[in-house]
């Protein structure tokens, strides 16, 4: 019998990988060698049961790839099957921690406004979004009268079964009930009433791209829109280093239209006899930023900008793109464009409507290294002109944008 070398190696982006399982060698199980490493997954992430597979030697792995059930918070183990060359069955298991250290994300109006002695409910129109999917309670913070005339500061707070917390601040404008003339001094004060516009240290504005963009013109004489703080040229919404999206925007995960043609693109890699599989789609604003944080802090800042997105300029966040891995190679990895799976993908994807986000040799234009399995969705019209005979032009070429952080 011919003997069998699996090598599966996993770079999983959104759990980290701090246990590691010593190799184990079973003596009665040949020569078979099995490294796993415990993972940790925030709470409703995607996680494949394979996750934890490092390396397998003279054996070949029988279990087949699912999610793993991430629903409920704490330690569970997973186990996987291998066979070794006499076709002998032995079971191997590694832990999974489901955590949840994300905040909820509260959206509501900035500032409520009411008259003195009207009743009013402060929390009706606040939407919180947390990856717990509990049913979290808007508490106001603050004191204040609706029974007297001011203006005051208050707070959204919401907290999660797991301690996280977060406060928005609002302002409630109680005005008095008086004839027309006063309403004119109340019109005038508003007006030179202002909010300041704040944003982190790494220049990010959390409420997306600035307004100041919208109506502006490319370099190729393209129109940019700005809605809400995302940015849109010609219908096809964009996020680079350049162009944000603000921190509360969560489309839910990959949208629908996504989702349909990468199913149908990995349909038609199948019938070519290919195994392809979303290794990350949607990612949230604080999923992103951590992953970024703690490459800058173990590599600088300079390596995690080549090839990870800060929060908030991030693909993933839109639910229009997915990093696509298969045929037993490590998906985010240097040679993995040399797999059959990228490679096919690398020709085919425009017919399915997705493009090569991040071509060879196109870093100072897109603003990161070559990624073989980043793909993102555009539609087939725009997919077949950005393919452009298999020679990938990019969204920023093709608008005539930049991709650059402020700083």
């Amino acid at each position: 019998m011919k003997r069998m070398l699996l090598v599966i190696s996993c770079i999983f982006l959104i759990a980290g990988c701090d246990k590691k399982i010593d190799v184990e060698i079973v003596d009665n199980f040949e020569d078979v060698k099995v490294e796993l490493r415990d993972q940790e997954v925030e709470i409703n992430n995607d996680l494949l049961n394979t996750a934890g597979i490092v390396n397998v030697e003279h054996g070949e792995v029988l279990t087949e790839e699912v999610n793993v059930d991430t629903s409920k918070l704490g330690e569970q183990e997973v186990t996987i099957v291998v066979k070794n060359e006499r076709d002998e069955e032995k079971e191997f298991s590694y832990k999974v921690n489901v955590i949840d250290t994300t905040k909820p994300v509260i959206s509501a109006k900035d500032k409520i406004t009411t008259t003195e002695g009207t009743k009013v409910n402060l929390t009706k129109n606040v939407t919180v979004k947390d990856n717990s999917k509990e049913k979290l309670e808007v508490k106001v913070e603050g004191k204040y009268d609706l029974n007297k005339v001011g203006t005051y500061k208050l707070q959204y707070v919401v907290k999660d079964s797991s301690g996280n917390e977060t406060t928005k601040d609002f302002t409630l404008v109680v005005k008095e009930k008086v004839v027309e003339e006063k309403k004119e001094v109340t019109t005038s004060e508003k007006k030179t009433t202002t909010t300041p516009k704040t944003t982190t240290t790494s220049g990010y504005n959390p409420n997306g791209t600035p307004s100041s963009f919208n109506g502006t013109k490319t370099s190729k004489g393209y129109t940019i829109v700005v809605k809400n703080g995302i940015t849109y040229i010609d219908g096809i919404m964009i996020a680079n280093k350049t162009y944000s999206l603000p921190k509360s925007y969560n489309p839910g995960g990959l949208t629908s239209v996504t989702k349909s043609a990468i199913n149908e693109m990995l349909a038609a890699a199948k019938k070519d006899g290919l195994s392809l599989y979303i290794a990350s789609g949607y990612r949230s604003f604080a999923t992103q930023n951590n992953l970024w944080q703690k490459r800058a802090k173990n590599y600088g800042k300079a390596f995690a900008d080549s090839g990870t997105a800060r929060g908030g300029y991030s693909e993933h966040q839109t639910g229009l793109a997915a990093d696509i891995c298969g045929e037993g190679k490590g998906c985010i990895s240097s040679d993995y464009h040399n797999s059959k799976g990228a490679k096919w993908m690398a020709a085919n994807a425009y017919k399915y409507g997705l493009i090569l986000r991040y071509p060879k040799g196109k870093d100072g234009i897109t603003g990161y290294k070559y990624e073989s399995w980043h793909f993102r969705y555009v539609g087939k019209d725009l997919a077949k002109k950005l393919y452009n005979g298999g020679n990938w032009i990019t969204l920023e070429e093709h608008f005539g944008i930049t991709s650059k952080y402020a700083e």
